[in-house]
């Protein structure tokens, strides 16, 4: 072309555009221009890839073309739009992503960490706790990864959150672990046995709490999706890494520190982390009494509440979109963007199997009918682009079809050969399958790539499109026209594309999500209730940690239902992380409530004391734990932002029902477990035969 001026360009457009008989060259020359937002010519090209067998070698195929355009020198600027350049934009963008915003999370715990804890000490004891849970989990992902024992595959864009989430789970365990050995110690406790206290009363309720939180992210192995479940591997073994460390590191270094200092006379008083926000521990307790005395009101709030985000919970959406997974302003979503308003979008490789016997009538006239309708304007599917680019129909058409122009394929003896298998109603199996071998004969690499001819089964037939990509509903639609264009039996037809896959990922979603959430509910519920019924005989407790958190999922999935939030596959990981966070600030509420009436015998004052001792240190966790994971609002891609937005509502959630929800069902619990003494003094006196 280096010789063709923009003379000879310009009259062979104006021919195009005028002359009937070009009308094909001028339908496709319009399929493949087009005019972007700005008023820029836009032109695209389609380059099809052998497959090599391997997604490797595809891979690197699609990159060296990235680079081959980029390349290119002249007045035209060439890009090439891959799925292999897609991945490589969105897995550059999320691993430099989460490196800033793991720096920021480790900044704002540490603001927040100095400001409860007021200690530099145990601020630094709780950062190191923090490095060590993420080289803890980093290792362990590469030894169970594909170059290790292979249990995990490589990191996902999932996976890749696991350290924000330990920084924002495992420094609650820091500020629980230091706020009870602070209380051994303000009650007069020596260091020694302060941590010794202090650990005998922290471990139980943060071992439940952090082994509910385990299999809750271990029930996404029930996940079709792998990385699901890669992430519960990795999400269980990191919260379980995070519990023993901030169990032993910060106590020991705890320890030594304060243990010198006790020696030389110079330990100053502990101070007690309830009294870290000014006025927020006095607001707690008189919410305590107002909750003792009145908990109606509260309960039936909860109630109204509960019902109105539940229906609102029926209508969320599930939506998949890879361009979520791209930051914005980014080099892959301007190229797709730009194909959007030049073409109405992206185009995607659409391939269809068919299983079924090619040499039987139904079959030949489908093959033939499909390739039919992709011509015709009004029967061609919804979203694809143009005719049908390859199929055994098609490549039948071409070889028995005379164009009358010189060069054509057109074989007279296939042509003779169709005409007498066709002749009758029947296709006559024999003389169908001596085309075929014609048919390899003359054009053996593209039969090959079309028909596999098996003789002991149902042959495999390939048809091949292009449609446009981006629109799930335009999606689902094209999938439905092109079912209904094929008369047989459904398991004979597949269609797949990177756009029906999505879709297929949002279908698993949706229907697993129930399941999901019955899992997670379930698995927690039984945990804790065997456990409380083994350790302490009161099953009813395992009830009480769990029920408040069914409210929470019910709330969250209808919050988001209202912002607008989609429950996809980043945000369907909120249901094992509302377990986690819920059930860690119900058992603590239960754990302090039981120590406290084991004290007072008296329902209404116990949980008074218990929102008065507690509620500041489950505040002060709660925004430390909701800013850890608020700073996935500032990533450039929208399901982490989705995330973080929606984990910081499902921990106030879950705050206020440790706070609204479980201290009245604790009231219930002392005032029975007082009503069961009654009864048990009075029958003793009974029989002792004394007056009841």
């Amino acid at each position: 072309f280096g010789d063709t001026t923009q003379a000879e360009i310009d009259a062979a457009l104006d021919r195009i555009g005028r002359e009937r008989a070009m009308a094909g060259q001028r339908a496709a020359l319009d399929s493949l221009t087009g005019t972007d937002a700005d008023g820029t010519s836009i032109a695209i090209a389609t380059i099809r890839l052998r497959d090599p067998g391997d997604m490797e070698t595809l891979v690197e195929a699609e990159l060296a073309i990235h680079e081959l355009t980029a390349a290119v020198e002249g007045p035209l600027a060439a890009r090439s739009v891959s799925e292999a350049t897609i991945d490589e934009e969105g897995d550059r963008a999320t691993g430099s992503t989460m490196l800033r915003l793991m720096g920021i999370a480790l900044l704002v715990i540490a603001a927040l960490g100095f400001l409860f804890m007021r200690s530099p000490s145990d601020l630094l004891l709780t950062l190191a706790g923090l490095l060590v849970t993420i080289v803890w989990i980093t290792g362990a992902q590469g030894w169970l990864g594909p170059n290790g024992l292979g249990w995990i595959g490589p990191p996902n864009i999932l996976t890749t959150m696991v350290p924000i989430m330990l920084i924002g789970l495992a420094v609650d365990y820091a500020i629980q672990t230091v706020a009870l050995y602070r209380e051994q110690r303000t009650a007069g406790e020596p260091v020694e046995a302060a941590v010794r206290r202090g650990l005998r009363t922290v471990t139980i309720p943060l071992a439940l709490a952090a082994g509910t939180t385990v299999v809750s992210f271990l029930t996404n192995l029930a996940s079709p999706i792998p990385a699901n479940g890669d992430f519960g591997i990795t999400a269980g073994l990191g919260v379980a890494f995070g519990l023993i460390v901030m169990l032993t590191l910060v106590p020991a270094g705890r320890a030594l520190l304060d243990r010198r200092r006790e020696a030389k006379g110079g330990l100053p008083p502990a101070r007690p982390i309830s009294n870290a926000l000014p006025g927020v521990g006095g607001a707690v307790e008189a919410l305590g009494r107002e909750l003792a005395r009145r908990p109606a009101p509260y309960l039936g709030l909860v109630a109204v509440v509960t019902v109105l985000l539940g229906l609102a919970a029926t209508r969320i959406d599930s939506t998949f979109d890879t361009r979520d997974f791209l930051p914005s302003g980014g080099e892959a979503t301007t190229d797709l963007e730009t194909l959007d308003a030049a073409f109405g979008g992206s185009t995607e490789a659409v391939n269809v199997l068919i299983e079924a016997e090619v040499t039987q009538a139904r079959t030949i006239l489908n093959l033939l009918d499909f390739t039919d309708a992709f011509q015709d304007d009004l029967r061609r599917p919804v979203g694809v682009v143009g005719d049908v680019q390859g199929s055994v129909g098609l490549l039948v058409l071409d070889w028995i079809t005379d164009s009358g122009v010189p060069g054509d394929r057109y074989d007279p003896e296939l042509a003779t050969l169709f005409e007498e298998g066709s002749a009758g109603v029947r296709v006559d199996p024999d003389v169908a399958q001596t085309f075929l071998d014609r048919l390899e004969e003359l054009d053996t690499e593209a039969v090959a790539r079309l028909l596999v001819n098996n003789p002991e089964g149902a042959d495999s037939l390939l048809i091949q499109f292009r449609a446009l990509a981006g629109d799930q509903k335009r999606t689902a639609a094209m999938l439905e026209d092109i079912n209904g264009l094929w008369f047989g039996g459904e398991d004979e037809f597949t269609a797949t594309s990177q756009g029906i896959i999505s879709l297929e990922i949002v279908d698993v979603i949706q229907e697993s999500q129930t399941e999901a959430i019955v899992t997670t509910i379930g698995a927690a519920l039984v945990i804790l209730t065997i456990f409380f019924w083994v350790t302490q005989g009161q099953p009813a407790l395992g009830f009480i940690a769990v029920g408040p958190i069914v409210l929470v999922l019910v709330w969250v999935l209808g919050t988001m239902a209202l912002l607008g939030i989609p429950y996809n596959v980043v945000t369907a990981l909120i249901t094992a992380l509302s377990i986690g966070i819920g059930v860690d600030y119900t058992i603590h509420v239960i754990h302090r409530y039981k120590e406290e009436f084991a004290r007072l015998r008296d329902p209404e004052a116990a949980a008074s004391r218990t929102l008065a001792t507690t509620g500041s240190a489950l505040i002060g966790s709660a925004l430390t734990t909701a800013l850890g994971f608020g700073v996935l609002v500032f990533s450039p891609l929208t399901p982490f932002q989705q995330f973080g937005v929606v984990t910081a509502i499902t921990i106030a959630y879950a705050l206020v029902a440790a706070v609204l929800v479980v201290p009245p069902a604790m009231i219930v619990w002392g005032a029975y477990q007082n009503l069961r003494l009654r009864h048990a003094v009075e029958r003793a006196r009974t029989e002792l035969g004394e007056e009841p």
